[in-house]
């Protein structure tokens, strides 16, 4: 083989494992891909037409309590008390106190708000609220009595014996047999008392 054809050779092979080395090296384009498919929407994920926000509605407001006649005790004025009682043949219950006096106050708070005394009171009885430092006029046993009068006649006479003091009269013709008893009667004391008049 001449030199040349030689040479010639050579620098082919050398050519070509050059060729061969690049492309080699060239980076290898990425084979087509095709695009994610959506996922289909179910039901959950489907938005709901016109969807409105949860609105947390209000507790009712509780009706208010109807307070029955049963459970009150009802107070009149000597007169009208007293008429009351006659008519309808109960005890009258005279409670005679001041606004300044405390244990008449504590007697309205504790005794008269006793769920017993008031079904008693109401039931066998007509209970008077009555206040001698108010200047009025009494009509009682076909008589008119200012105050101070009523009050001596509750007392037959006598001095008041204090306040409270709380007078039961059942024989309501004759004005001396209201019976007194005298300073604050706790609940269950003035229980007492009271079954002592249901039973007379």
């Amino acid at each position: 083989m001449s030199k040349s054809i030689y040479l010639s050779f050579l620098v082919l092979v050398v050519a070509s494992g050059i060729l061969m080395a690049s492309q080699s090296l060239q980076p290898k384009p990425k084979p087509a891909t095709t695009a994610p498919k959506p996922k289909p929407k179910t039901a959950a994920s489907k938005p709901k037409p016109n969807q409105k926000a949860t609105v947390t509605k209000p507790k009712p407001i509780a009706a208010p309590v109807v307070v029955h006649n049963d459970s009150v005790l009802v107070w009149y004025s000597p007169t009208e008390g007293y008429a009351k009682a006659k008519k309808e043949h109960k005890i009258l219950v005279v409670d005679v106190y001041t606004d300044w006096c405390y244990w008449c106050k504590v007697m309205d708070k504790e005794t008269y708000t006793n769920m017993d005394i008031i079904l008693k009171m109401n039931q066998y009885f007509v209970a008077v609220k009555f206040n001698p430092e108010n200047a009025a006029i009494h009509k009682i046993n076909d008589q008119e009595l200012s105050s101070d009068a009523f009050l001596s006649m509750l007392n037959n006479g006598g001095r008041n014996s204090g306040y409270p003091t709380t007078f039961f009269w059942k024989e309501l013709a004759d004005n001396s047999k209201a019976s007194a008893y005298p300073g604050y009667r706790e609940p269950t004391g003035f229980n007492d008392i009271l079954n002592t008049w249901i039973t007379k």
